[in-house]
């Protein structure tokens, strides 16, 4: 009664508050919920339910029945009656085993025993009763797969027969997800969402999940209902042990929209709760090398050990009342990995440049003839090369003994002998500290591009738990509490022992994950046709990366005074400041060459912090042929992120070309290619000169850690309605009212263009979200019907229409925080022959020239503190004041029909339709091309009158002006089929799903989790050439998973008889397995030589790239279409000088998948009760088949052998030169199960 009550005055107290602001309205939601669960723990689960019609043997309905469902597990027992028309819903039930029982007056009773109510699951179960004749029950046994005729959405429940028996490379639970009819996953290993070196996200383990065409970090994870997201790039809080899992279902589409406030699907998990039976395991998994095959371009073995161990306990404190379940798992992983890479010769570091990093003579071609001249120049002397007579000056000179002659002023040399040996007077010395810094070469291999081998040791330790304790008052009401923990600390080497780095991203760097999350949920029954669930979590997600060099003040101790500007957190002296993001080396990318990296990454130090308060409350209420729930989902999101991209600086050497290049004159060049006369330089001479071409530092003023807060509102209504007993529709509504972003302290400035202000948060009459303004449209209508064809219960027609909205993960990402006056950015982009800032640019008398980089030891310029408009210089961002949020429309129709025995065969159509999805850093600031070209029929660069194209927003003094918009689209279409079945007799359980799709996008997918980005055309009037084959689709998909129980052995169909030690070693034997085969993933295809003179942002990375030219009717595939030469070649061209290339965005498609993944599992009988003890064999890969990774796709990259070259490239564009799947890998378990 005390709950009654409260119930009644809460809802008097909301109705009360109705005409208030929501904010009001949702404080005294909160006071009720305090008050209720402050009488009682929690409880609440993805709940299921039961329901059917009670008819006698005529067909006539049997009104006033009871029905008593009981749970097998705990005790759990729940009463309804049936209506007038016979039927009876049981709504809210915890998933598991179920007796369900009828009695009426004048029947004989009925029970259905061994049924299994899944998550989410709304099962029908129909009685027919026969008349008494004497007090007899008619029993039915057993469970299978069935139609489920109530419900139109679509997705997939993974049972806990699949978590836990089905082969699971790091006992990963999301890889089961991707079992989904229409879920693809990306397999690139550099995938940010896979195991990138650089993602803080994946370090745990993959997590990339599409459904319908969605972007990977559109998943709304849910934990026993409540939040489990992470929102920094959008990925997983707590990943739960296998041993925790109960079960869980993948929401695809016209789901209830109680559910989705992102706008790809929904997974639904639910923990293991203690049962009225003690039961528990314990395991160990293991993996070492000796089991493992080598890599298809490895000469063996990578070292890999893995030792993965725990447990887990459940049981009754009170029986029937009161449950724990308790379970922890600890890993410790150690994994090899090779790098390859080239470094500067010991040569090079002295500035002896006569010869290659290999030790070969460093000459050039010119015209495809080989040339007895060096292959730098000294940059002071570009001028000079004009002029035939006095060429060979442009070299640096040397005397007779062949060394270097002495450096006027002016940093030219009297002539000499030519050679490539730079005179000590012009070597930086913050160049010369750097190169030291690279190791020394320790292989010569130039045909595979490396003259350097390292084998350091990646490490991921990690430690979780879960805590969970079920009560159940009464059979009107119950809860829960649950409590998840999840830490994992992992060092990602970089390349090589100190700063040298693979890439300007992957330096070494400790990664730290530290998850926390808190469910309390309560159930309350006030009648059978009256119910409420309400539930709160807390999810604390709290990552960071610290790289080599980070606290050390590596930057001003290299060199005596340091590099000028770069660790602004040190001041001027060798100790780091508490709190301070700029105490580490400066990055370094060589643009050409090959050469590797130097210093620390960019984003590091890097520290994101969620923390999310969510609450859920639904009330049901069953009218005759409605089932009605109504309620709120709310969710206040917090986000602490203190990162900047480059505290430290960003250098990039060669950018736009080397300045120890030049092109030969017309008197030693025959060829018309200016690439066939070219001089190519060095990065690492340009270097050692202190030469960049162009640098990037960024500073903030107003403290690092930007605390990031917006909220979720969202009330919802859905109606189950019966309107005959074959027909049900689900209707459902709700309102996704996302609050802007704004950030603690106010530290918020949003850059408009088109007027130049800057609209700084809490200043001027500008609001907290700095101007922008709430989307108060996002209503999202969803309307299904499940038709049982004929009145039949194994055959079902659904159809769907459903609105989702992108809120969470889209919200997260803006950076308005990013522009002045709290964040500046110090930008210098030069290049090689002035291309981008003639101000450096000189041409003294003489013939000698300025170079056009700027010097390393200028360092960092600082900004002005704060830093405003009409005085700054670098990037800034800019979002709309009426931004959107992301609208997906969903739409489907497919039949399902339960064939012979169990099989349950599934078919149909499924799409949607993405408007309005943001997108990130298109530069609205881009250079025109200085000619005109064509894209599928559209012109570029040029206006009618062939004039070239000026961007609106052309602002000379600015760096980029990133467009944070709503302008992503995204269309999906797909057939989808699906084929289960579950017949315990014979011990089988088969999963097959098949999808062919198409995924078109306009590059929202690009960057996401993809190495590989595309050129955009971001202007606004050429949004619609990035229209093309989004990254993440697959035109082919085809996943299978199977249980099998062998027939041998006692209680078998065949050896029941067997003696013990025959039983012993033949019986008891289980076969799984996973099998993906799929279609390649599409590839974009770039040339980074920059023919058009243009430069594109790229998804907020600086590149100036274009695409390239598609030769039309050329087959862009070999005809051998082998990992040598995946693509033609003479397909596609450089676009003629000053114009953009025609290719699409994403022109072609990467080799195709497949994938093997086997277990053999033996069980052993122990003496005791329901113990028993299974060793496993798992396979993956288990064909050892070679995964091919996607080709090289640099049209610049070259052939195979290039005009006049003796050595082969064996990174042409077009070839493969990797695997994106490991070789056969073998793991060993043993596992005790009580």
């Amino acid at each position: 009664m005390k709950h009654m009550k409260f119930s009644a005055e809460c809802s008097q107290s909301v109705e009360a508050a109705a005409g208030t602001k929501i904010r009001k309205a949702f404080f005294l939601l909160i006071l009720c919920f305090i008050a209720l669960v402050s009488s009682a723990p929690l409880y609440g689960q993805a709940a299921g339910s039961f329901s059917g019609n009670v008819l006698d043997k005529s067909g006539s309905s049997v009104p006033g029945a009871d029905v008593t469902v009981v749970s097998q597990a705990i005790g759990l027992t729940r009463v309804s009656k049936t209506d007038s028309a016979g039927h009876y819903l049981i709504p809210l039930l915890p998933f598991g085993t179920y007796t369900v029982r009828v009695d009426a007056a004048g029947f004989q009773s009925a029970v259905s025993k061994e049924l299994q109510l899944q998550v989410q699951e709304a099962r029908e179960l129909d009685f027919s009763l026969s008349p008494a004749t004497v007090n007899t029950t008619v029993v039915v046994t057993g469970d299978a797969v069935v139609v489920e005729t109530g419900n139109s959405s679509l997705g997939q429940v993974i049972t806990s027969q699949q978590v836990s028996q089905l082969p699971l490379n790091g006992r990963n639970f999301v890889q089961l997800a991707t079992l989904t009819a229409g879920a693809t996953a990306e397999t690139n290993p550099n995938s940010f969402f896979v195991s990138g070196a650089d993602s803080e996200v994946a370090a745990r383990g993959p997590l990339s999940l599409s459904v319908g065409g969605s972007r990977p970090n559109s998943t709304d994870w849910i934990l026993d209902g409540v939040d489990n997201n992470e929102l920094t790039s959008g990925g997983i809080g707590i990943y739960s042990s296998i041993d925790d899992i109960q079960e869980f279902k993948v929401l695809t589409y016209t789901y209830s929209a109680e559910y989705g406030t992102r706008a790809g699907p929904t997974v639904l998990v639910t923990t293991k709760s203690g049962t009225n039976d003690i039961h528990g395991s314990l395991f160990e998994f293991v993996r070492n090398t000796d089991l493992d095959a080598r890599n298809y371009f490895a000469t063996t073995p990578t070292k890999f050990n893995l030792n993965q161990f725990g447990g887990s306990v459940g049981g009754p404190i009170r029986k029937d009342k009161t449950f724990l379940f308790v379970d922890g798992e600890q890993k410790y992983q150690r994994e090899g990995i090779t790098f390859t890479g080239l470094v500067p010769s010991l040569a090079m570091r002295s500035g002896d440049f006569s010869n290659d990093a290999y030790g070969r003579p460093a000459t050039v071609n010119i015209a495809g003839v080989p040339q007895a001249v060096p292959g730098i120049v000294n940059p002071n002397m570009i001028g000079a090369s004009t002029n035939p007579a006095i060429y060979p000056n442009v070299y640096f000179q040397c005397n007779a003994s062949g060394a270097p002659l002495p450096v006027n002023p002016d940093g030219s040399q009297a002539q000499g002998i030519p050679c490539g040996k730079i005179p000590t007077g012009l070597i930086n010395n913050i160049g010369q500290a750097m190169i030291n810094l690279y190791p020394t070469p320790n292989a010569n291999n130039p045909g595979q591009n490396y003259n350097y081998v390292n084998a350091p040791v990646r490490s991921l330790n990690e430690t979780k738990f879960d805590t969970r304790l079920d009560q159940t008052f009464s059979s009107k009401d119950t809860a829960f509490a649950r409590f998840s923990y999840d830490q994992a600390t992992s060092y990602v080497p970089g390349g090589a022992p100190g700063f040298a780095e693979a890439s300007a991203f992957g330096s070494n760097q400790r990664i730290a994950n530290h998850a926390r999350n808190v469910a309390l949920s309560e159930t309350h029954v006030f009648s059978p046709k009256m119910l409420n669930q309400a539930s709160f979590g807390y999810n604390r997600i709290f990552d960071y990366i610290l790289s080599q060099g980070t606290g050390t003040c590596a930057s001003n101790t290299i060199v005596p005074g340091g590099i000028p500007g770069a660790n602004l957190g040190c001041g001027s002296g060798s100790t780091c400041a508490a709190g301070a993001y700029s105490c580490g080396l400066t990055s370094t990318e060589m643009t050409n060459g090959g050469y590797w990296a130097l210093g620390d990454r960019g984003y590091s130090p890097f520290q994101g912090g969620t923390n999310i308060y969510s609450f859920k409350d639904s009330f049901d209420l069953i009218l005759h042929k409605h089932d009605l729930r109504m309620g709120l989902d709310f969710r206040a999101n917090q986000m602490n992120v203190g990162s900047e991209a480059f505290g430290d600086g960003f250098w990039l050497i060669g950018n736009g070309g080397n300045f120890t290049a030049t092109t030969a004159p017309s008197s030693l060049c025959t060829s018309s290619s200016t690439a066939n006369c070219a001089i190519p330089g060095n990065s690492e001479a340009d270097f050692l000169l202190g030469l960049s071409g162009g640098g990037i530092h960024d500073q903030t003023y107003d403290g690092a850690v930007t605390g990031r807060r917006w909220k979720i509102y969202r009330p919802f209504i859905a109606d189950d309605w019966r309107v005959t007993p074959s027909l049900t529709l689900n209707l459902s509504l709700a309102w996704d009212m996302t609050t802007p972003i704004t950030e603690e302290h106010g530290r918020m400035a949003d850059y408009i263009p088109s007027t130049g202000q800057l609209l700084v948060a809490n200043q001027n009459g500008v609001g907290a979200s700095a101007g922008i303004n709430m989307d108060w449209t996002a209503l999202e209508p969803r309307i299904g019907a499940a038709w049982k064809v004929l009145g039949s219960e194994k055959t079902v027609l659904r159809a769907g229409y459903s609105l989702y909205h992108d809120s969470a993960w889209s919200q997260g990402a803006q950076g308005l925080w990013q522009n002045p006056p709290f964040l500046g950015e110090s930008d210098r982009f030069t290049g090689a022959g002035c291309a981008f800032a003639t101000s450096y640019c000189a041409s003294p008398a003489g013939g000698s020239q300025t170079p056009t980089g700027y010097s390393l030891s200028d360092g960092f310029q600082l900004l002005p503190t704060p830093p405003t408009v009409s005085n700054y210089q670098g990037s800034f961002t800019y979002e709309p004041t009426n931004l959107k949020l992301g609208r997906v429309q969903q739409f489907n129709v497919n039949v399902e029909r339960q064939l012979f025995g169990n099989l349950v065969l599934t078919a149909g159509y499924a799409g949607s339709r993405g408007t309005h999805i943001l997108m990130l850093g298109n530069d609205l600031n881009t250079s025109s091309p200085s000619g005109c070209g064509t894209v599928t029929g559209y012109t570029l660069g040029c206006l009618p009158s062939g004039a070239p194209y000026i961007p609106p927003y052309n602002v000379p003094n600015f760096n980029a002006i990133l467009l944070i918009g709503d302008v992503g689209k995204a269309n999906y279409d797909s057939l989808q089929i699906k084929a289960e079945t579950k017949t315990p007799k014979y011990g089988i359980y088969a999963l097959v799903a098949y999808t062919y799709s198409r995924t078109y996008d306009n590059g929202l997918s690009d960057g996401l989790g993809s190495e590989l980005s595309a050129p955009y055309f971001p202007l606004p009037n050429w949004q619609n050439l990035d229209w093309s084959l989004s990254q993440i689709n697959l035109d082919n998909s085809l996943t299978a998973s199977v249980i099998y129980d062998l027939p041998f052995g006692r209680g078998k169909q065949f050896g029941s008889n067997w003696n013990s030690v025959t039983n012993t070693f033949l019986g008891g034997i289980q076969v799984t397995l996973i099998e993906r085969i799929s279609s390649g993933f599409p590839v974009p295809l770039i040339d980074t030589s920059n023919n058009s003179g243009a430069f594109f942002e790229n998804g907020g990375n600086s590149n100036n790239w274009n695409r390239p030219d598609q030769v039309a009717g050329c087959d862009p595939y070999k005809a051998d279409h082998s990992k040598h030469q995946w693509l033609n070649q003479a397909c596609f061209t450089s676009p003629v000088a000053g114009e953009l290339g025609n290719a699409a965005r994403v022109p072609v498609v990467g080799p195709d998948f497949v994938n093997t993944d086997f277990s053999l599992i033996k069980q052993f009988a122990l003496p005791r009760k329901n113990m028993g003890l299974n060793f496993r064999a798992e396979f993956y890969n288990l064909f050892n088949h070679p995964q091919y990774g996607m080709p090289v796709n640099d049209i610049s990259a070259g052939s195979a052998l290039a005009a006049g070259a003796s050595i082969p490239n064996t990174s042409p564009f077009g070839a493969v030169n990797s695997t994106v799947n490991n070789p056969r890998l073998v793991q060993l378990a043993l596992k005790l199960s009580f």
